[in-house]
């Protein structure tokens, strides 16, 4: 039962209940674009887009677990890290934040970035992978979802717009961020695991062996 392998010892765990109340959160804050879409805030933000893409942060974690055989524990940092640049986004762009705060923009591709590279690193400790090759799938791959979201930005703001004479430079600027970003996150989620891939190194041996 699925809710049995969600449970650690004989109830679900606060992180369980924490994931809850962030995907809850995320449905609320996008239905505001949907309901007020003539909100100031709003326009010009491509908000249609991000209400389509990021009910993909609520659920990409569950699908890749049960795609790779619903292996004990279940990730639960990774499940809710990987909602909150979600949330931080929408919610940020409803209280017109990326206007009202010069930098906010500059500090959100900080976080995120470390957010999507800890992820990574945390999904593959599950694997008899070397800290090597986990710091190198997580800045690598984190640094290819921050450059995607990059020409997802270009498509979106900046294709079609007639007065950008500063893109270049942002642009320069947000994906230096991301690849400080990403090297954090792909450190932290490499010392966050180090003593659990430890300890499961003798296990994935015995098992090899057999």
């Amino acid at each position: 039962m699925l809710w049995e392998e969600l449970r650690v010892g004989e109830r679900l765990p606060p992180a369980f209940w924490l994931g809850v109340a962030l995907k809850s959160l995320l449905a609320l804050l996008l239905l505001l674009p949907l309901f007020l879409p003539d909100l100031e805030q709003f326009d010009g933000k491509g908000m249609n887009w991000r209400v389509l893409v990021y009910p993909l942060a609520a659920v990409i974690v569950p699908l890749l677990w049960r795609a790779t055989g619903s292996q004990p524990p279940y990730p639960y940092l990774a499940d809710n890290l990987i909602v909150l640049p979600a949330i931080s986004d929408v919610l940020w762009n409803t209280l017109d934040a990326y206007e009202r705060v010069g930098w906010w923009d500059d500090v959100n591709h900080l976080v995120n970035s470390m957010v999507f590279a800890a992820v990574i690193g945390l999904w593959a400790s599950r694997y008899p992978l070397s800290a090597t090759v986990r710091l190198g799938l997580a800045l690598g791959l984190g640094m290819t979802l921050q450059v995607l979201w990059e020409l997802g930005e270009y498509m979106v703001f900046i294709a079609n717009a007639t007065d950008v004479p500063d893109a270049y430079q942002d642009t320069i600027g947000d994906l230096t961020l991301d690849l400080v970003g990403s090297l954090l996150g792909a450190a932290f989620a490499l010392y966050a695991t180090t003593e659990t891939v430890s300890e499961a190194e003798p296990a994935l041996a015995t098992r090899t062996a057999e």
